[in-house]
């Protein structure tokens, strides 16, 4: 599973489960709301870590593409210097 469905996944459902615990809840306003606020403190959390790591992923693949890109265009020039005789 790609991360941008990961991360779409989880921003549904955080929205699914705030809209349920509205519907369903058994408390009053003040305490629902306060329930719902550390509920999606926890799953911000979740999502920002899940972010992270999917830029870290990114991160690390741009820099081995660069790096074989690197050692691609020195072969070519050492191709091009052989053939030259220099």
């Amino acid at each position: 599973m790609s991360a941008k469905r990961i991360v779409v996944a989880t921003l549904i459902g955080v929205g699914t489960g705030a809209i349920l615990g509205l519907l369903f809840a058994p408390d009053r306003g003040s305490a629902t709301r306060k329930r719902l606020s550390r509920r999606s403190s926890r799953y911000m959390g979740a999502l920002k870590d899940t972010a992270g790591e999917y830029v870290d992923t990114l991160e690390e693949t741009f820099e081995n593409a660069r790096e074989t890109a690197v050692g691609i265009a020195d072969k070519a020039r050492n191709a091009v210097h052989s053939l030259a005789g220099h």
